[in-house]
């Protein structure tokens, strides 16, 4: 089997978006890929345009262990905005949630990317974005 990455929407409504990312790694690391992307979602209700950037006010995630997935704000040079390791949940909606500061060419997506992985394993993760349209 090759790695395999599944990117399901559980909510796509005029502010808010949850995501389902299910990820399967058995032949490399997967590199920067996009995993949310604020253009590809319906319009907001605010002003019926589309989102530009994206806030993240919740992760749930559930990874392999040995495997850790990396979330970043996509730009001319990628910036980190948490790695993942085993299971848990981050919440940051109490402070305003966590916004793009990728600086110098953002483009407003998230990517995801995972380090860990050795010949002959097989890793298996989840992760859940509850984000907000901005």
């Amino acid at each position: 089997m090759a790695n395999a990455l599944t990117i399901q929407t559980l909510v796509d409504g005029p502010r808010n978006v949850v995501l389902k990312i299910d990820g399967y790694v058995d032949t490399a690391d997967i590199t920067a890929t996009d995993v949310a992307d604020p253009a590809a979602l319906s319009a907001m209700s605010i002003n019926n345009q589309l989102a530009t950037a994206l806030r993240i006010d919740k992760i749930m995630y559930s990874i392999d262990e040995g495997l850790a997935v990396t979330l970043l704000w996509d730009a001319t040079t990628d910036v980190r905005i948490v790695d993942l390791v085993k299971a848990g949940k981050m919440e940051y909606k109490k402070f305003g949630g966590i916004t793009n500061n990728a600086g110098a060419g953002k483009t407003g997506k998230i990517q995801l990317s995972t380090e860990g992985w050795s010949s002959g394993k097989i890793y298996e993760f989840t992760v859940v974005l509850e984000l907000v349209k901005q």
